[in-house]
């Protein structure tokens, strides 16, 4: 049987992609030799063929031009046409014979893709997989199976239903070595290659009120031994550990054990003040080169009603003792939280502002409500009068809300277009890092 994944445009092309990378390793360490795997990332072999791979004066210009490539062939797909290279793609794909096929999601903006291609595979009577978190119900009606995770999909391919078998289930591998080699890394649209690599399942803290990405999932920890050779394996110098969030304890050990490969390394973090001076400083020495901190909001209302577990006092604490140890700090930055008011969105832009010398890049975004949340689900504990929902052709329902008091989003938008420069004064790089934080990293090396 000959297996192939997939990792369909669009979305940064800054670096291979983790998911299908680790379905591989995987399935290499389970499956016989009578199985043929390839693994094809189709988002870098779009972008190589339709763009020049910019530099830094060309970045922020690719990055407003590339949006619009995606927003048309994602408009194509709506419309019942053939995005741009379906073809070429489609031939990348049927080079490898495959019997299989399956698709890695992670951003929304790959399912138009998907589905295009998908269509296009059932004139072959290929079969078709999906997974991840950006797989929808439009995605799973068309195609043949959705993937939960890699144990399924190793069932579908051997038939052998090892969930249901505890030896089986026992005998599998997983010990998982990530192998990047296997890429190019002249494809990719970044100075150097920077790898990424997870070493957990999902996030432990699970109680922030708006956040989906865990997935309510159950929190494993990788072998550290594991990520060590997945460096080694694929020669790597950068490094972006991907996981939502880390514990002081965990990360130390990770840096215990990355110290000796002398790598630059960066990761995303919750600004709580067990990141004390010492800690950050071990960190640093450890190859520690930037940190994008999830700080959301200046005001302890809003952040207790987020519940992040933090507040103004040690967030700013913290800032200060990661500049002090020569790291980086990028903050994430939510406006428009539900009850937010105008003057509260006003103390956050202020504690920014106090915040200066600290903080070298701004990520802004704008809340938006998604089902699965706890706010979702409790709606009335923020002040949240009507959840409404527009259907859309590709995509899940689009969720708007009426609020009894605070800002709406439009407000929020609006606040933000206002400071708009206040932030971006603050800025020590060009805001396009925020899509590219990988050029960050090595040009902070």
């Amino acid at each position: 049987m000959n297996i192939t994944l997939i990792y369909s445009p669009f979305c940064t092309p800054a670096s291979p992609p983790y998911a299908i990378t680790r379905l591989y390793s995987f399935l290499k360490n389970n499956l016989n030799k009578s199985y043929n795997l390839n693994i094809l990332d189709l988002n870098i072999f779009f972008h190589n063929l339709k763009f020049q791979k910019p530099n830094k004066e060309t970045l922020t210009h690719f990055a407003q031009e590339s949006n619009k490539i995606y927003s048309q062939n994602n408009n194509l797909v709506v419309d019942g046409k053939n995005p741009e290279f379906l073809q070429e793609c489609l031939a990348e794909i049927l080079k490898s014979k495959p019997d299989v096929v399956a698709f890695s999601l992670i951003y929304s903006s790959q399912c138009f893709y998907t589905l295009a291609l998908i269509k296009e595979l059932k004139k072959y009577n290929i079969k078709t997989i999906i997974g991840g978190p950006a797989v929808n119900s439009k995605l799973i009606v068309i195609a043949d199976f959705f993937l939960k995770d890699e144990i399924e999909l190793y069932d579908y391919i051997t038939k052998e239903n090892v969930y249901h078998d505890e030896k089986k289930l026992n005998k599998l591998n997983y010990n998982v070595i990530l192998d990047y080699s296997i890429y190019n890394k002249k494809d990719y649209f970044v100075p150097e290659l920077v790898i990424p690599l997870k070493t957990s399942t999902c996030c432990f803290y699970q109680k922030c009120t708006f956040c989906t990405h865990h997935g309510n999932g159950l929190y494993q920890e990788f072998s550290l031994d594991d990520i060590k050779e997945s460096i080694i394996k694929s020669k790597a110098k950068f490094v972006f550990f991907i996981d939502d969030m880390f514990s002081k304890d965990r990360l130390l050990k990770l840096a215990e054990i990355v110290k000796p490969l002398n790598i630059s390394w960066m990761c995303q973090l919750k600004p709580i003040k067990d990141f004390d001076e010492k800690t950050l400083q071990t960190l640093k020495e450890s190859g520690l080169k930037l940190i994008i901190w999830g700080v959301e909001s200046g005001c302890d209302r809003i952040l207790k009603l987020m519940k992040k577990g933090t507040n103004k006092y040690n967030i700013q604490e913290v800032l200060e003792n990661s500049k002090r140890v020569g790291i980086s700090n990028v903050v994430y930055i939510m406006f428009g939280f539900p009850t937010e008011t105008e003057n509260e969105f006003i103390e956050t832009i202020d504690f920014l502002k106090t915040n200066d010398k600290n903080i070298d890049l701004i990520s802004t975004a704008i809340f938006g409500l998604q089902e699965g949340s706890y706010i979702y689900s409790h709606p009335q504990e923020f002040e949240i009068k009507e959840i409404l929902k527009e259907e859309r052709t590709v995509l899940e329902p689009k969720i708007t809300y009426i609020l009894n008091k605070g800002m709406s989003q439009e407000e929020a938008k609006k606040f933000r277009d206002k400071y708009k420069k206040t932030l971006e004064k603050i800025n020590k790089f060009p805001k396009t890092y925020n899509f590219f934080r990988e050029w960050m990293l090595v040009e902070l090396n």
